[in-house]
C-alpha cells in the first residue's frame, strides 16, 4: 500500500481524487482589464462612425429635396408647387415652398445628433451640397 503524503500538490485535490480546474483570480483580472482596454478604443471609434453615417444620410435626404426644387425652380411648367420637406435623416430642412428663381436660396439641414453638422446646399448655383464646418 502506497503512502500518501501530504503536499501541495495533494491540497488541490478533491474528496474524489480529481484535481480542480479552473482560472486563477489574476488570470481573470487580465482578461477583465484586457476587455476594457479593447473597449475604451473601440467606443469612441464607433460613436465617430455612427456620427459620419447620420450625416450621411442627412446629406443625401438635402441633396435630394435640393434637386428637386432645384428642378421645379428650373423647369418651364409655371403650375408646378414644391412640397414641404419631410425629414427623415435630418433634424431639419429649409422650407423652399413658395421660391421662385428670384427668391432662392441655400438650403440648410442640420443633421440628427450627436453630430448636428449643418449641411448646406446652393439652390441658386446648380444645387452642389456641401458640409458646414
Amino acid at each position: 500500500m502506497k503512502y500518501q503524503h501530504n503536499t501541495v500538490a495533494n491540497r488541490h485535490l478533491t474528496q474524489s481524487g480529481s484535481a480542480q480546474s479552473g482560472y486563477t483570480l489574476i488570470e481573470l483580472m487580465i482578461a477583465v482589464a484586457i476587455i476594457g482596454i479593447l473597449a475604451a478604443i473601440a467606443i469612441p471609434s464607433y460613436n465617430q462612425h455612427i456620427a459620419k453615417a447620420q450625416q450621411g444620410a442627412c446629406m443625401s435626404e438635402a441633396k435630394s429635396y435640393s434637386n428637386h426644387i432645384y428642378y421645379l425652380l428650373n423647369d418651364q411648367d409655371d403650375n408646378t408647387v414644391a412640397t414641404a420637406p419631410t425629414p427623415s435623416a435630418c433634424l431639419s430642412i429649409t422650407d423652399a415652398t413658395g421660391w421662385t428663381t428670384d427668391t432662392a436660396q441655400p438650403i440648410i439641414a442640420v443633421a440628427k445628433s450627436p453630430s448636428n453638422a449643418r449641411i448646406e446646399c446652393d439652390i441658386p448655383n446648380g444645387s452642389p451640397c456641401r458640409i458646414l464646418p
